[in-house]
C-alpha cells in the first residue's frame, strides 16, 4: 500500500514545451496551462472511486463466496485504487472467513486490507491488521504470510517515522532466506522496504539504500511486474534526489514512465517529478506536476499524499524549500 525533462500532463500528448521562442507558440502554451488547471479543478471535486471499482463486485446475495472472491480479486481492488470498497468488502470477508473457520484465509485477507489502509493513510488500522496476521501466521508456521506481515510492518513503521522499520525489513530478509529463498517477488518487496527505510532514517544510509533498491528494481524487471517496476523506480529516483543527483533521478523516472498503469503510480510519478523540478528551480513545470499529483490524490482519497502535495505546492509558489 512516484523522466524526461518535460513529462506530458495526463490530458495531453505531443505538446512541445520548448517553443516559447515564438509568439504563436507561447499562446498555445498558455492555453495548455489553462486547460490543465481547469481539468485538475474538475478532477478535484469528484468524490467517486475510479470507475473500474463499480465493476469489481462479488456475487450478490452469496456471502459464502465472498472469501474466495476476495482472495482472488483483493489485490486488483488495491492496485486499481478501490481502497474504500476493498476495506468494506474485506471487513465483511474477514467475518465470513471466521464463520467458516477459515482462519488462515482470514489472516490473508487482513494482510491485503492492511495495504489498502496504508494507501488511505490510516496507518494505525494498517499496523493493527498486519500485527494480527503476523501473530497468527507465525504461530501456525505459514512462513510466506509471516514474511509478508513483516514487509507490511516495515512499510507502516517507515511511514510513521518509527526506527523499527529497518528491523522489520532485515527480519523479513532473514526469514525469507530460511523459509522462502526462491520467492523473488517477496524478496523484491522486502528489499524495497529496506531501501526505503534506510533512506528515511534521520541519518540515512543512502549508499546501502540505493543498493537494496537497485536489487529490488532489477528483480521486478525480471518478473515483468509493471506496477512494482514503477514503484521501485520512483523510490530509486527519490534516493538519487536525496543524494542531490537530480539528473540521475530524472533518468530513472524517464525509464519507468512507459510502465505507468495504475492511478496510484501516476499520482506518485507526478509528485516525484514535481519534487525534482522544484529542487532544480523549474518553478512552472514543478507546479504543473504537483497539480497533476494533487488531482490524482484527491480522486483516490489519499489524504496523506494530498497533504504533502499541498505542502509542496505552497513551497513551489513561494519559491522556498521544505525539509525532505
Amino acid at each position: 500500500m512516484e523522466f524526461e525533462f518535460m513529462p506530458k500532463p495526463l490530458f495531453l500528448t505531443g505538446v512541445d514545451f520548448w517553443f516559447c521562442q515564438f509568439k504563436v507558440r507561447c499562446f498555445v502554451l498558455l492555453c495548455v496551462v489553462l486547460f490543465t488547471q481547469s481539468s485538475v479543478s474538475q478532477l478535484q471535486v469528484s468524490d467517486e472511486e475510479p470507475v473500474i471499482c463499480q465493476k469489481l463486485k462479488p456475487p450478490k446475495n452469496k456471502p459464502e463466496q465472498l472469501v474466495d472472491w476476495l482472495l482472488k480479486n483483493g489485490h486488483r481492488l488495491k492496485h486499481e485504487g478501490c481502497w474504500k470498497s476493498h476495506i468494506s468488502l474485506g471487513t465483511r470477508g474477514m467475518e465470513e472467513a471466521a464463520k467458516q473457520s477459515r482462519f488462515l484465509d482470514r489472516a490473508r485477507i487482513a494482510l491485503n486490507l492492511s495495504s489498502s489502509y496504508f494507501c488511505l493513510g490510516d496507518y494505525d488500522s494498517c499496523r493493527k491488521l498486519a500485527e494480527e496476521a503476523s501473530h497468527y501466521a507465525r504461530e501456525h508456521k505459514d512462513w510466506k504470510e509471516y514474511i509478508t506481515s513483516l514487509y507490511l510492518l516495515s512499510g507502516v513503521s517507515r511511514a510513521q517515522g518509527r526506527k523499527e522499520a529497518v528491523y522489520y525489513a532485515e527480519k523479513g530478509m532473514e526469514e525469507l532466506q530460511k523459509h522462502q529463498p526462491d520467492d523473488h517477488y517477496l524478496k523484491a518487496k522486502i528489499l524495497y522496504n529496506l531501501g526505503g527505510a534506510l533512506s528515511d532514517l534521520e541519518e540515512p544510509d543512502l549508499d546501502r539504500a540505493r543498493a537494496a533498491m537497485m536489487e529490488s528494481h532489477s528483480l521486478y524487471h525480471g518478473l515483468k511486474n509493471q506496477y512494482e517496476i514503477v514503484r521501485s523506480g520512483l523510490r530509486l529516483a527519490r534516493i538519487d534526489y536525496l543524494k542531490g543527483n537530480y539528473i540521475s533521478a530524472l533518468a530513472v523516472i524517464q525509464s519507468v514512465e512507459v510502465h505507468l498503469e495504475r492511478p496510484r503510480s501516476r499520482m506518485l510519478y507526478h509528485y516525484m517529478m514535481a519534487k525534482i523540478l522544484h529542487r532544480m528551480k523549474k518553478w512552472g513545470r514543478a507546479r504543473t506536476e504537483a497539480l497533476e499529483s494533487l488531482a490524482w490524490a484527491d480522486r483516490l482519497k489519499a489524504k496523506v499524499d494530498e497533504e504533502r502535495t499541498r505542502t509542496l505546492l505552497d513551497a513551489i509558489d513561494n519559491k522556498t524549500f521544505v525539509k525532505d
